[in-house]
């Protein structure tokens, strides 16, 4: 046996000594990377539509820098449910008070007592709000109680009604003509129109009270002179009963400040702080005077009128517990994943499931979204068990459909659907303020958790701007990005603004809020510059001859756009040195600037100087960069015709908007998606005109074409 083994041996080593030498196989070529040389940046309104535009649509972009947004849609729909329309007292309690005294109902005393507390997430920097008190700001814009039903109404034109389902209309609440809500009648606020048998599993369950259109908007502030004394309309309890009409508000304010060195009109400008404070609240005891058709209210004394008691109709989804796909909360956990039969005396997380921006991004309990596996009531959007609403019994959870495509165009629930490739070639930069009145430094926060993620945590998070690894100034410590430290950043950034406790003059100055103070932001822009420019390092670079280069071109142009059916607008900055000979081939990347809510091109196309004035400075030479800003106000329609002008001022140089017979679409955005407007058949293309410019752009002007490239 033992010379078998050894000649079985020699043989083997014959034959490895007799076999050729193995063949070195090249190494496989680098991995391509799609890439189009184009980004979609935004501020507010535009920060929100970039991103719905950029995680839907990946390929079409190589990044996406949203400053000051975008919505969250889990994080939005709480603000929704727990804020916006909340804030109210139990329908036991609102039938308790009511059988007291029906016109108690309007009374804020009594109804501040029971309502329920403005609570706000701890820790996070969040402002606690309610139906009654809506958290407001001057930063960057009056945004009032007027402005939040603007800004809601166009958001469920763009997206759908947020709180009903109405197979009619994706905008008006269920037994209400389109119409009406497009087109408020005259008499809205003294005849409301009614809706019987609306049922509401928190607030009418049986049925028994009408649901209502109702009046809503901002009031004149009026304190007294001697120690800013409020004038409390309510002290007379005839305004309960009746709220006092509109036109006799300053005699009221008059007598009640007598003797308190007379009444004063408190204005945005010149009482900025008591504005701040006041202007967000409803006063039950004056009459209002805009329609808010997008909603209802219930009617529970039958007067007529929503009272400051009476809550706000929210069927928006299926009613469900958010305690995750383990389908246990926390005090039922057994820390294996699985649920106990009974509760802990202690409570705690013992699965680990619940949902963290900062440490369990994953995490599906108290993630304020339904996730598969969560226990829910199948009895329709209304909650109501037997009452055949919309989508009882089907064995599904079911949710109103401009909640639906609010996630099917947010960022976080896209991001995370991404295949890999795609994941990593769509990079993003985020910010926003702590102080911002609609949370969106909070709304960036919880999409960056995504982003995080899938970089196994490279990414560059900061709580200010000089905190950015070399942007501080060595000398003045001031902030400075201009300068060639991007080389060195991660592409994927997020800035969380402001300060933690602001005094009252920074208040008063935006600190931390919807776009900063003035240094604030400047700063923003000149990230977002710095960082578009330094996004492409290995991109063929256009020549420049610094000083002498033909000068940055700014400009306002029109194209004929199918997807809208009219001319639509646009700003366009085309960089120093793209006319000179020696470009006279160079092609650039473009980047695709969106404005806010209520602004236009021509406000915005400025900021551009401030990054083309760094492309001929000789010690930086910023990147050149194309920069297009579309028009996001909604287009116009002739009321007689049914013409469609996508512009802010026709041929002649008039304002449509002051021409007879031309409306908008909508009070002021698009919000830069398709939009479902008032009826099935009225929606507007706003998202597809998007890429149908983009394909204009690169028609007009000399872009660089996509390529698969080995490294940016």
């Amino acid at each position: 046996m033992r010379s078998l083994s050894w000649a079985a041996g020699v043989a083997g080593l014959l034959v490895l000594s007799c076999s050729p030498k193995p063949v070195e196989l090249p190494p496989p070529p680098p991995a391509k990377i799609h890439t189009t040389y184009r980004v979609i940046g935004g501020v507010s309104m535009g920060a929100i539509g970039g991103m719905a535009l950029a995680s839907s649509n990946p390929h079409r972009i190589d990044g996406v820098a949203s400053l000051g947004g975008p919505i969250d849609g889990a994080f939005f729909q709480r603000f929704i449910d727990q804020f916006v329309a909340a804030g109210f007292c139990s329908k036991e309690e609102l039938e308790a008070i009511m059988a007291q005294d029906p016109v108690r109902l309007n009374d804020p005393t009594v109804i501040d007592a029971c309502a329920t507390p403005r609570v706000a997430q701890p820790g996070l920097w969040e402002h606690p709000n309610d139906f009654n008190h809506l958290h407001i700001t001057n930063n960057g814009g009056s945004f009032d109680r007027e402005s939040y039903l603007q800004m809601m109404a166009d958001l469920m034109l763009a997206y759908g009604n947020f709180f009903t389902q109405n197979p009619a209309s994706p905008i008006a609440p269920p037994g209400l003509d389109p119409e009406l809500v497009r087109h408020p009648p005259a008499d809205l606020c003294t005849n409301p129109r009614r809706v019987s048998g609306l049922k509401n599993a928190e607030y009418n369950p049986a049925g028994t009270y009408d649901a209502i259109t109702f009046c809503d908007g901002p009031q004149k502030l009026f304190f007294c002179a001697t120690g800013q004394e409020r004038v409390n309309f309510c002290s007379d309890p005839l305004n309960i009963r009746s709220p006092l009409p509109i036109a006799q508000e300053a005699a009221f304010a008059d007598r009640y400040c007598a003797n308190k060195g007379g009444a004063v009109v408190a204005t945005e400008e010149g009482h900025t702080l008591y504005w701040l404070a006041n202007a967000g609240n409803t006063d039950p005891c004056r009459q209002r005077n805009i329609a808010a058709p997008i909603l209802l209210a219930y009617d529970y004394n039958g007067n007529g009128r929503r009272d400051y008691g009476e809550p706000i109709v929210n069927n928006s989804h299926e009613r469900w517990d958010d305690v995750g796909v383990d389908g246990c909360g926390d005090a039922f956990e057994n820390g294996s994943g699985g649920c106990n039969a009974t509760a802990s005396a202690i409570v705690t997380d013992a699965n680990h499931d619940n949902y963290d921006p900062a440490t369990t991004p994953n995490g599906t309990e108290k993630s304020w979204r339904y996730e598969l596996g969560e226990p829910f009531r199948d009895f329709g959007l209304d909650g109501v068990a037997g009452s055949a609403d919309s989508g009882e019994g089907n064995g599904a959870y079911d949710e109103v459909d401009g909640r639906k495509r609010l996630f099917a165009l947010d960022g976080r629930t896209n991001f995370k659907k991404l295949e890999p490739s795609a994941m990593a070639r769509l990079h993003v930069l985020l910010d926003g303020g702590i102080h911002d009145i609609f949370n969106l430094g909070l709304n960036a926060r919880h999409l960056f958790s995504a982003v995080k993620e899938a970089r196994q945590g490279l990414v560059g998070e900061y709580r200010s701007f000089t905190d950015i690894p070399g942007m501080k100034d060595r000398v003045s410590g001031n902030f400075n990005p201009w300068n060639r430290s991007w080389k060195t950043l991660p592409k994927d950034l997020i800035t969380l603004y402001g300060k933690e406790s602001r005094t009252d003059a920074e208040i008063a100055t935006g600190e931390g809020d919807h776009v900063g103070t003035a240094e604030q932001a400047s700063s923003r822009f000149q990230i977002a510059f710095n960082w578009i420019a330094y996004l492409w390092p290995n991109a063929p670079r256009p020549q420049a001859v610094f000083g002498q280069s033909t000068p940055a071109d700014y400009r306002t142009e029109t194209f004929a756009s199918q997807k809208l059916g009219a001319k639509w607008e646009y700003a366009i900055s085309v960089p120093p040195g793209y006319g000179d000979p020696e470009n006279a081939n160079a092609r650039y990347p473009v980047a695709y600037l969106l404005h806010g809510y209520g602004m236009d091109p021509s406000g915005f196309v400025a900021a551009a100087i401030i990054a083309n004035n760094f492309v001929l400075d000789s010690s930086l030479q910023l990147r050149p960069v194309i920069y297009v800003f579309p028009n996001g106000r909604c287009c116009f329609v002739n009321t007689v015709t049914g013409a469609r002008d996508c512009r802010n001022s026709d041929d002649t140089g008039q304002d449509i908007d002051r021409l007879p017979d031309w409306e908008r679409e909508c009070h002021s955005g698009t919000f830069w998606v398709n939009r479902k407007g008032y009826t099935a058949n009225d929606g507007t293309l706003y998202g597809d005109a998007m890429f149908e410019l983009m394909e204009h752009i690169d028609a007009t002007y000399r872009t660089l074409p996509a390529a698969e490239v080995e490294q940016r």
